[in-house]
C-alpha cells in the first residue's frame, strides 16, 4: 500500500498523528513544537485538560491534536474570519474523543433575542420609530408627561408579575407630537423582553385598509377584525383622527370593543381627543346623522377597558 492508499484510508482519529508526521517528514519538526507549545499554553486547553485529566491519556491527547489546534486558532479568529460565523469553538470530551463544539456566541444570542422580540410586537401601519422606542427615552419626563409614563410603569409592572389576571388599559390622550405613540412602542418593547405580545394598531391607517377590503372576495377583513379582537394587548393608536362612518364605528369598532370587554382583554388607546371629546365631538356624529345613545355606549366600552390619562409638554416632532 503507498502512501496516497494509506492516507485515504487513515481513521479521522488518525488527523493529529498524520499531522506530526507530515511536519516531520518535511522538516518542519520546530514549527510543530512551536505550535504545541502555543495550544498547550492556552488557559481554555489548559483548564480542559484539567478538567479530564482522569479521563485523557498523553496517546487521545497526541492523537486528538487537531481538535486542540483548531479550537485554538478559530478562538482567536475574529467573526468575519471564522469557519462558523456567529459561533464561538468549545472542546468536548465525548466517547473516549476530544471534540470541538461550535456554540452561539453572546452577540448572535441578542441578536437573537432581539427577532423574537420584535416578533412579539405586531405592529399595524405604525410609524418606524417604534421599533428602536425604549422606556429610557423617557427617562427625563416633563411633569407633564410623567403622570402617563408612570402610568405606563405601573402597568407594566403589574402585567408582568400577573399576566393571568385582568388589567385595564390606558387611554393617553393629549396633543400632536407629545410622544403618546413612542410611548406605546416603548410599551410594547418592553413587554416583548417578557415574551409578552402586544399589537399596535394606527386606527385611522386601518379603517382605510378595511375600507379598501369590502369587496375582497378572501374575506381579510373578517381575518384583521378577529385579529384585533383577540390580541393579548392591543394598542388602538390615534383614534379620532379616522374618517367616521356608522359602518365603521358599529361595524367594527364595537364588534373590536365589545369582544375585548367580554373576554377582559388588555386594550389602550392614544388620542387627540379626551373621552369626552371622543364621545360628543366624533362618535356622536357620522354622515348618517346625529346617534348619541350609539356613542354613549361605545364610550362604555372603551371606560370599561381603559382609564383616561392626560399627556401633554412639548412637539418633539416640530424640531
Amino acid at each position: 500500500m503507498n502512501d496516497s492508499d494509506q492516507t485515504q484510508n487513515q481513521s479521522p482519529l488518525d488527523v493529529g498523528q498524520a499531522m506530526a508526521r507530515a511536519m516531520q517528514k518535511n522538516h518542519l519538526n520546530e514549527r510543530y513544537a512551536a505550535m504545541q507549545k502555543a495550544v498547550f499554553a492556552d488557559d481554555d486547553v489548559q483548564k480542559f485538560l484539567k478538567d479530564h485529566q482522569d479521563e485523557l491519556t498523553q496517546t487521545i491527547i497526541d492523537r486528538d491534536f487537531a481538535s486542540l489546534y483548531e479550537f485554538y486558532t478559530q478562538k482567536h479568529k475574529d467573526d468575519s474570519e471564522s469557519v462558523h460565523k456567529g459561533y464561538v469553538p468549545s472542546l468536548m470530551f465525548n466517547e473516549g474523543q476530544i471534540n470541538v463544539m461550535y456554540q452561539p456566541s453572546q452577540a448572535t444570542v441578542r441578536a437573537q433575542q432581539q427577532r423574537e422580540q420584535q416578533a412579539l410586537v405586531h405592529a399595524v401601519q405604525m410609524p418606524k420609530l417604534i421599533e428602536r422606542a425604549q422606556l429610557s427615552d423617557f427617562s427625563n419626563p416633563s411633569p407633564d408627561q410623567s403622570n402617563a409614563i408612570g402610568a405606563v410603569a405601573d402597568f407594566i409592572t403589574s402585567y408582568t408579575e400577573d399576566p393571568n389576571t385582568y388589567h385595564r388599559g390606558l387611554y393617553i390622550h393629549g396633543p400632536y407630537g407629545v410622544g403618546k405613540t413612542h410611548l406605546m412602542g416603548a410599551m410594547a418593547n418592553t413587554l416583548a423582553r417578557y415574551s409578552i405580545p402586544v399589537t399596535l394598531v394606527h386606527f385611522p391607517s386601518f379603517a382605510i385598509e378595511l375600507r379598501n377590503g369590502i369587496s375582497d372576495k378572501n374575506n381579510q377583513n373578517q381575518k384583521r377584525l378577529e385579529a384585533l379582537q383577540r390580541a393579548q394587548i392591543l394598542v388602538l393608536d390615534d383614534i379620532g383622527a379616522e374618517s367616521l362612518t356608522a359602518w365603521l364605528r358599529d361595524d367594527i369598532l364595537s364588534p373590536i370593543l365589545e369582544y375585548r370587554m367580554q373576554n377582559e382583554l388588555t386594550t389602550f388607546f392614544t388620542s387627540n381627543f379626551s373621552m369626552d371629546q371622543l364621545e360628543k365631538e366624533h362618535f356622536t356624529n357620522t354622515k348618517d346623522g346625529s346617534e348619541p345613545i350609539k356613542a354613549e355606549r361605545l364610550m362604555q366600552r372603551i371606560k370599561f377597558l381603559a382609564k383616561e390619562i392626560a399627556m401633554f409638554g412639548e412637539n418633539k416632532r416640530v424640531h
